[in-house]
């Protein structure tokens, strides 16, 4: 299909690396758009006769363009891309040749010696009762402009790659955590007294549980409103719309059986 002048192509990035993509329609001479979108960027590529002459990358009202432009979008582990034959670019910000198959290799070689999160909407944080780190100016510098953002949002900015080696650095270190941007809606549960030993536990229905699972994708622990506490969460057969909870914990939240209480799950 690269072969074909007038041909679609599309696929994902997670079975079609961006370097290769990228090296695969300069090898073919095509002249045309590669378009990435990404749930939290979006990014374009421009070619004219087997050259990369534009690349852009933005996401709000953020974005890069050229060199830094490839740095970012080679770093993508998975993200659907589209190309459409003879789209012209708007301007040109890299000059073609070998530097650009260079500069991916370079790129593609340093995104490979980090580990961050594939999934960049994960949220970067502070550790909750986090170690005493040292760190250099620099990384307390990120540090104290990360907390409560996208690792898309951060990386979107000029020094992609210096960015992505702190980030590495700091969560490596155990000085930033990523975690999933929650966004389930609170759900309403009748309590039920559960009987037997323990604490500290609540229990919902399997079928909840399963939902929030799929939906957040990551651990996660359930915050009960009122009392407004946080606790371990286990799935537990046939108690649709109820909240299972044991006589320990009934006691210390003053719950009865009965009581209505708004649940929802957070990492």
């Amino acid at each position: 299909m690269l072969g074909q002048p007038s041909g679609h192509l599309e696929g994902n990035l997670a079975e079609f690396p961006f370097p290769a993509l990228v090296g695969a329609l300069m090898g073919a001479g095509r002249t045309g758009r590669l378009r990435i979108r990404s749930p939290h960027l979006e990014g374009e590529v421009y070619l004219r006769g087997g050259q990369v002459v534009h690349a852009r990358v933005q996401s709000g009202e953020r974005s890069l363009e050229g060199e830094e432009a490839l740095d970012l979008l080679a770093g993508l582990k998975r993200a659907p891309f589209a190309f459409e034959a003879e789209v012209l670019p708007p301007h040109t910000t890299l000059l073609g040749g070998l530097a650009v198959p260079a500069r991916l290799a370079e790129a593609q070689a340093a995104w490979q010696a980090l580990s961050l999160p594939s999934d960049w909407g994960y949220v970067l944080r502070l550790p909750t009762g986090g170690k005493e780190v040292e760190l250099g100016p620099e990384a307390l510098r990120v540090l104290a402009q990360v907390e409560g953002k996208r690792i898309a949002e951060v990386l979107l900015a000029p020094g992609v790659l210096r960015l992505a080696r702190i980030l590495h650095t700091l969560l490596q270190m155990g000085a930033l955590e990523a975690v999933p941007l929650v966004e389930v809606p609170p759900v309403s549960l009748l309590v039920l007294p559960i009987y037997g030993p323990g604490s500290g536990v609540a229990y919902v229905d399997e079928a909840l549980y399963a939902e929030w699972a799929r939906a957040i994708r990551h651990g996660f622990r359930l915050r009960l409103k009122p009392p407004g506490v946080v606790m371990e969460v286990r799935p537990r057969p046939n108690i649709p719309g109820r909240l299972g909870l044991l006589e320990e914990d009934l006691r210390r939240l003053r719950l009865r059986r009965g009581d209505r209480v708004e649940v929802v799950p957070e990492v």
